[in-house]
């Protein structure tokens, strides 16, 4: 099955990974409306990457990180901790008080699967009730890669692309 960006689609032969891939972005998106921060960035991997690109034209989206705007860029399970604590401490003006959230996560593949690593993706819909700007309701994709732990899969990378181009309200790493 061909994607849109010209890579296959891989339909394992091994349910066991497609079931650990699903179970693992379903757990991230229940940790995040429950506000199990600690429990949520125990998903990452040490050197992850969580990166929101920018959309370049109607098109296209940013493609390098370092040297093109991002809506969101962290590198290193230290930034993705940072702004866990400002979340929490109430020292993230833009996102308090926090919005209540409920994240719908579908469409889940194995796009390729190298024994160690995993690319995968998904669709995902989510629901903030937020105090100041009422409902808002934001979709998109999110592409992964995880890695083997030990038993456990880790999430190494994470693109979340966002469809909107123009954002009314606040983002931050809950509400996506």
């Amino acid at each position: 099955m061909a994607r849109l960006d010209g890579r296959r689609s891989v339909v394992s032969s091994a349910s066991g990974s497609y079931n650990a891939v699903r179970d693992l972005l379903y757990l991230e998106a229940d940790l995040l409306d429950r506000r199990e921060w600690s429990g949520w960035a125990d998903l990452y991997t040490q050197d992850c990457i969580y990166w929101v690109p920018s959309w370049a034209t109607e098109d296209e989206l940013t493609n390098d990180p370092e040297l093109e705007v991002n809506m969101i860029y962290l590198t290193g399970k230290p930034a993705l901790e940072a702004r866990l604590y400002r979340l929490t401490s109430g020292q993230a003006y833009a996102t308090t008080p926090l919005a209540r959230t409920s994240h719908l996560v579908n469409t889940v593949r194995i796009v390729e699967d190298n024994g160690d690593t995993i690319e995968a993706s998904a669709k995902w819909l989510t629901l903030c009730n937020d105090p100041r700007w009422g409902k808002q309701i934001r979709g998109g994709w999110y592409d992964y890669t995880l890695s083997r732990v030990g038993d456990d899969l880790k999430i190494k990378q994470k693109k979340i692309v966002l469809l909107e181009n123009v954002i009314d309200g606040a983002i931050d790493i809950h509400q996506i």
